[in-house]
């Protein structure tokens, strides 16, 4: 069985208490200012363009962390994205 740091792993609720799972539809409530404060300026945009928006969970990690891809070139030769964690409680289910 493996150990994790207290706290972990997080609950899988979301600001309203839903639970959530890979595959749901979630709306960005917030976005942390840890997860951006070490990323080029490109990449800050990015995440920070993601809030309001509605993603879908594409992974739940072992920490409870949900997994979301925002695409930011999309061609048929070439695809490119910001993947990034969020803890359950700045999603929104929708």
């Amino acid at each position: 069985m493996k150990k994790y740091p207290e706290g972990f792993p997080l609950e899988p609720n979301d600001s309203e208490g839903n639970v959530l799972k890979e595959g749901d539809n979630v709306k960005i409530l917030h976005i942390p200012d840890w997860l951006i404060h070490d990323l080029e300026e490109d990449a800050q945009k990015a995440i920070k363009s993601c809030k309001g928006q509605i993603m879908t969970i594409y992974e739940v990690d072992d920490y409870g962390y949900m997994w979301v891809e925002k695409p930011t070139l999309e061609t048929e030769d070439t695809y490119e994205s910001h993947s990034f964690s969020m803890e359950p409680k700045y999603l929104l289910k929708v």
